[in-house]
């Protein structure tokens, strides 16, 4: 005599499977790279958006006295390859809203150094496509520096203007020197 014993049969839990970390990180990873290879653009937008805005929520957050954010270079990739609208909403989402979750109130002078930096961008926007994007961005964060330094000086002698800029710039022209060539790469 046999005695038949049902079998259970084992449902398969997916949440149990999706609590492992590593397995969320691999689907993140995989869904980011079938983002990339299907919106390349818009991929590229947002990593640049998220990149700006988690550094400028750390370097306000632990009060950093020279700005390191990649915000004028990547303002100046999205101007060149995206246009001025995508540039201007760059800007609210990758410094406006981490300034303001860090509990720097934008003042003033903040929305005045926005708009001469959206100023600058105007340079971009309208220069000729064969100037490289190393190139633009140089002349850029120059006339940046120039009409920073002209507002600056209603308030400051020239010196101390120039100063103040002269960090920006360097950290600016580092950026383009370095990551130019990458960007480039990775829009083409």
């Amino acid at each position: 005599m046999t005695i038949k014993r049902k079998q259970k049969k084992e449902k398969v839990n997916f949440f149990v499977i999706f609590s492992n970390k590593k397995i969320r990180y691999a689907l993140v990873i995989i869904l980011a790279c079938v983002l990339f290879f299907f919106k390349k653009m818009i991929s590229l937008y947002v990593v640049f958006t998220a990149m700006t805005a988690i550094i400028v929520y750390y370097s306000k957050l632990w009060h950093i006295p020279i700005d390191v954010s990649p915000l004028f270079f990547l303002g100046v990739v999205i101007t060149r390859y995206y246009g001025f609208q995508y540039m201007m909403l760059f800007y609210l989402v990758a410094y406006l809203i981490p300034k303001t979750l860090t509990g720097h109130t934008a003042n003033w002078l903040s929305y005045i150094f926005i708009s001469i930096s959206w100023l600058s961008f105007l340079f971009v926007y309208i220069a000729p496509g064969s100037m490289s994007l190393q190139t633009m961005g140089y002349l850029t964060s120059i006339i940046q520096f120039v009409l920073s330094a002209m507002f600056q000086t209603t308030m400051k002698p020239l010196l101390i203007s120039i100063a103040d800029g002269v960090g920006n710039v360097l950290n600016n022209l580092i950026w383009f020197l370095i990551f130019s060539d990458l960007i480039v790469f990775l829009m083409g």
